[in-house]
């Protein structure tokens, strides 16, 4: 679009059917038929039933379904002739992912209301961000110091919310995707994942480095950074439950990373 400029647009589609998904066939929806075991096994505390039944019944079935689209926008400058002097690149991304079930999740967990109805389930995917932004400049400055610098920026992931009056979200999450706060005053069934949580992220990194020619043999650089320069909080949650089981790549909980420096040399031999 212009001397060295150049934009992108992209459109993603993903539809995909057959996901995994843990249901319990041994749910009171269906009349929990092994709760009570087999006829004619023993019968040990006299209540006429036999007591070798079972609570859960845990099946993997392929049943679940996502849907996914995106549209990307970027932007790129480079001069090929002096790369070092202004190079820059911006993505953007605007995204709507959904699901009834979400593989990034522990193994040891049901994913729905009740198992004979997963449709108050499809919505927003625990990995559903509306909005994410990556944008990186190198250029050089006067004294021949290159600068370079990076900002990314995510929106917040969505939570399961308990319903309130008006038959809406109240804000509060729910304790489990099972939780009986899911149902509306009016009867209906909240949807999961309509909440958003307080974990939307954004850092800007610099680096700032220079180099010295020592010979014909060697050089050394200088470098200093710094992450995170504005210190924002970037608060880490789990996707869903605690980080016992946690299986979404977050590995920690509370407040990110703060903002840190650090001082570097290297020799270039």
């Amino acid at each position: 679009i212009g001397t060295y400029l150049s934009a992108s647009l992209d459109y993603t589609h993903a539809s995909t059917d057959g996901l995994t998904r843990f249901v319990n066939r041994n749910d009171g929806a269906f009349g929990s038929p092994w709760s009570t075991g087999l006829p004619g096994l023993p019968d040990f505390d006299g209540d006429g039933e036999p007591d070798n039944g079972i609570n859960s019944l845990t099946t993997l079935e392929s049943t679940a379904k996502s849907r996914y689209n995106g549209v990307t926008v970027g932007l790129q400058y480079k001069n090929p002739f002096d790369p070092e002097l202004l190079r820059f690149q911006i993505n953007y991304t605007l995204s709507f992912d959904k699901s009834d079930d979400d593989n990034e999740r522990d193994p040891f967990t049901f994913r729905y209301f009740s198992p004979d109805d997963f449709s108050p389930d499809f919505n927003w995917s625990d990995r559903d961000q509306r909005h994410r932004l990556n944008a990186w400049l190198l250029t050089r400055l006067p004294g021949n110091i290159i600068f370079n610098n990076r900002v990314s920026a995510f929106s917040a992931q969505p939570f399961t919310e308990t319903c309130g009056p008006g038959n809406v979200g109240t804000g509060v999450p729910a304790i489990g995707l099972s939780d009986a706060g899911r149902v509306c005053p009016n009867g209906e069934v909240l949807k999961r994942n309509t909440g958003r949580k307080d974990n939307a992220f954004f850092s800007w990194d610099i680096r700032l480095s220079k180099t010295f020619q020592t010979s014909n043999y060697g050089s050394y650089e200088i470098i200093f950074e710094v992450f995170n320069v504005t210190n924002a909080d970037n608060f880490l949650d789990p996707s869903f439950a605690g980080l016992l089981f946690n299986f979404d790549g977050t590995v920690q909980s509370g407040l990110g990373a703060p903002r840190q420096a650090q001082l570097g040399f290297r020799y270039i031999f």
